[in-house]
């Protein structure tokens, strides 16, 4: 069992090394995985280095270091002999070589460590920076003190060990603030690895599977020979992954997204429009054309004086010439080949067949020049317009694009000019110029998640929707989710606590931050408290918390949820005190609380199931295993958009939408096939409960 254990670590250990290589490579910013509020892309990776902190070493392009240790599992400690001192005496070595571009000293786990590392000692060292002092300890619950103080003992230890000297405050509160927890659930088939995974299908042009494996295993060979990696020699090694001979420039527009071109372009053509165009009733009399008639045009985009002034293009669909011929335009290019295309294979959508129907003109330009000045300086226009673009959203539409085929177009008319986007191949406007068409090898495999933003979840994901998980731990089948949608002023200087039988405290929370109130409603609540706790000790049913999930309510209620799982804490006392953000740092669960959760949109309206109910879904990878419950109750899924619901208002505020209207949101659930909920967590707001209550009220008064 030791050998199995020995080698998980490993493999936790180079799958982070690896997901570190693919932020050096596509130049991503460390923010997006690690905590650090330095934003800075990684230069040079030390695999097993000669320092003290010796799993992994990170340089960033400021020169300042970052350095990991990474334990699978690991439990809190004061034991000289077990893994978390000897996390800790690593950490004060690096810092008593008193290197000033050392940034960071980062121990790496799961989410399955223990409790007190990877949930408590992460937010206590979050406070500690967010206070810049070691005063906020005297605010910590009484279990949190016992952490920090069992940490602090053990650095206090190790720094009298190798200095003979007692540690100073200034020195222990600069050693905690280079201390971080991070955590990476990354192994394999997890929620992380798929989100990775993701991202790099917008990134390469070979198999993600292998491109990903095969830096898992750079990692193992890199860490058994203590090899540096700088982002050059990486670039050079991974250029067989990426099409052969693309600069950066065409290669990334965007720290997600890969410019796979089709057709081999190179660069962006500017000199000529390839145009496919009807003419209008008025025009055929002008020209004296008689019968239907296609025409394909070749036109030069500058004319002698070196503007384009000689036709105008008006979206969507119109193409009026200086001399007041005006056509319908179908289709709009920057290519001979892709607009053959078009007529070949794709003109029969707009007109059906035309053999027969309609004659062919091609009116082509009489011969070809080298590019002007001006045309070379509008390419220069376009291409930084192109790598401007920050995120994988469609110009048009400006929804998110999740589809095989991506379309980049120049957007060139009378409302707006030297642009240049990506779109929806079903967003494009005839006038729109088309300029390329980018592919992302292997994203069939999740053709399922439609329009999906993978870049905004993967950036809002790690830090919230908590109330999910924290109703994942109940494991109930079926629960509700009440909601008090008056919960929305909150910016009082005042919060509340309860004391615990063990000493110590917990404050009342709203969405999963501690909640801020006036100096009054703060007083009115704490007797409200006070009062409710004597009463219930009075009934032998008193107020408190279940040991590990900290779920509150009365002895009966907890005994109910978790039975015998854990154990029961008894509330004592209820105290208001004033607010500190950085005790808040500390003790909220989340910057979300219900958000992000995606659910499906039909032609841009939620999409409703037959049985009444709006189906939401915290991981959207499970989606297909949901569209395979509801087609089991008989239901045709038609086409659809996934749609992130991206913070806390924005979910209150379609529930009270949905609700008010009839209709039952759910999050998670399933159906048996007469339509019945028979899991999930069906959502309500709380005047629902007190209307319930009314009516109940009134029908026992009645009786």
């Amino acid at each position: 069992m030791g050998l199995q254990a020995t080698n998980a670590g490993i493999d936790f250990q180079q799958r982070v090394s690896a997901y570190m290589m693919i932020l050096m490579e596509f130049d991503m910013d460390i923010s997006l995985a690690l905590q650090v509020n330095k934003s800075n892309t990684i230069k040079e990776i030390n695999f097993e280095d000669c320092e003290s902190i010796d799993d992994l070493v990170i340089t960033l392009d400021s020169g300042k270091k970052i350095y990991f240790q990474m334990k699978r599992t690991i439990s809190l400690s004061d034991d000289s002999e077990s893994e978390f001192f000897g996390v800790c005496e690593q950490f004060v070595n690096q810092f008593l070589k008193q290197n000033e571009n050392d940034l960071a000293y980062i121990l790496v786990t799961r989410t399955e460590a223990s409790k007190a590392i990877s949930v408590k000692l992460k937010r206590i060292l979050e406070g500690i920076r967010l206070a810049n002092s070691l005063s906020v300890i005297e605010k910590l619950y009484q279990e949190e003190r016992k952490i920090f103080d069992k940490v602090s003992s053990n650095i206090k230890t190790i720094y009298k060990k190798y200095t003979h000297e007692d540690i100073s405050e200034d020195i222990l509160l600069k050693i905690f603030l280079r201390m971080y927890v991070e955590l990476f659930d990354i192994e394999n088939g997890e929620e992380y690895e798929k989100t990775i995974k993701l991202i790099l299908w917008k990134l390469i042009d070979v198999d993600v599977e292998l491109f990903w494996r095969t830096f898992i295993s750079k990692a193992i060979e890199y860490g058994a020979n203590r090899r540096c990696l700088s982002r050059e020699n990486l670039k050079e090694q991974c250029k067989s992954y990426f099409k052969e001979n693309q600069t950066k420039e065409e290669l990334l527009a965007s720290p997600f997204f890969n410019r796979s071109w089709k057709e081999n372009n190179k660069v962006i053509p500017v000199q000529i429009d390839y145009v496919v165009a009807i003419p209008t009733k008025k025009t055929m009399e002008k020209m004296k054309i008689e019968n239907d008639t296609i025409f394909m045009f070749e036109l030069y985009r500058f004319d002698d004086s070196k503007k384009k002034e000689s036709l105008k293009y008006i979206a969507p669909n119109k193409m009026i010439f200086e001399n007041g011929l005006e056509f319908v335009v179908l289709y709009r290019c920057a290519s001979q080949e892709r607009c053959h295309n078009y007529i070949e294979k794709e003109i029969v959508e707009e007109l059906g067949d035309i053999e027969g129907k309609y004659e062919l003109i091609i009116w082509p330009i009489k011969e070809h020049f080298e590019p002007t000045d001006v045309e070379l300086l509008h390419k220069e226009v376009l291409e930084k317009s192109l790598e401007e673009c920050q995120d994988c959203i469609c110009s048009n539409c400006g929804k998110a694009i999740f589809d095989n085929e991506i379309y980049i177009i120049e957007i060139d008319n009378e409302e707006c000019s030297n642009k240049v986007g990506l779109v929806h191949k079903s967003c494009i406007r005839p006038v729109d110029r088309v300029i390329g068409e980018v592919t992302i090898s292997g994203i069939e495999d999740y053709s399922f998640l439609k329009h999906f933003d993978i870049g905004c979840w993967a950036k809002m994901v790690m830090k919230g929707k908590r109330v999910w998980e924290n109703l994942e731990i109940m494991a109930a089948q079926c629960m509700p989710l009440v909601i008090d949608t008056d919960e929305v002023f909150h910016d009082g200087n005042y919060c509340v606590y309860q004391i615990l039988e063990n000493g110590d405290k917990r404050y009342t929370t709203n969405r999963g931050v501690i909640d801020r109130l006036s100096k009054t409603n703060a007083e009115l609540l704490q007797k409200q408290f006070t009062e409710s706790l004597i009463a219930a000790k009075k009934e032998g049913n008193p107020f408190g918390y279940s040991s590990k999930t900290f779920m509150y309510g009365q002895y009966e209620k907890i005994l109910e949820q978790v039975g015998d799982k854990e154990d029961f804490i008894e509330c004592t006392e209820a105290k208001a005190e004033l607010y500190n953000e950085s005790v808040a740092k500390i003790y909220n669960d989340c910057e979300t609380y219900y958000a992000p959760i995606i659910y499906l949109s039909v032609e841009g309206e939620p999409y409703i199931l037959p049985n009444g109910v709006f189906p939401m879904i915290t991981k959207p990878f499970d989606l297909p295993q949901y569209i395979k419950n509801w087609e089991r109750m008989g239901v045709t899924v038609p086409d659809y958009e996934v749609c992130i619901i991206k913070d806390d208002n924005e979910f209150i505020l379609k529930m009270i939408s949905l609700i008010s209207n009839g209709i039952l949101p759910a999050a998670n659930s399933m159906f048996a096939p007469n339509g019945k909920l028979i899991r999930g967590i069906h959502i309500h707001l709380m005047w629902e409960l007190q209307e319930l209550e009314g009516v109940e009220e009134d029908t026992n008064a009645r009786d």
